[in-house]
């Protein structure tokens, strides 16, 4: 599978995953959560900084609470 189709299916996941499970008092803890998040070793492996995951959380939050408004 080329990288280019498994990072779309990894972010498609990450934003179901958001809608499913995410509650507002997650959100406040979403800087700690990333800073364990990057100590993880696949992330480790693929040298991911915090500044990156938080870029991406922020990106795909929006995202989905744009979805969710447009739902109701």
């Amino acid at each position: 599978m080329e990288e280019k189709r498994k990072s779309n299916l990894a972010v498609a996941a990450l934003k179901i995953i958001l809608r499913k499970r995410l509650a507002i008092r997650d959100i406040a803890n979403l800087k700690r959560e990333i800073g364990n998040i990057v100590k993880e070793p696949e992330m480790v492996a693929v040298g991911a900084k915090p500044e990156e995951l938080l870029r991406l959380a922020r990106i795909s939050l929006r995202e989905v609470l744009e979805q969710q408004m447009r739902a109701i």
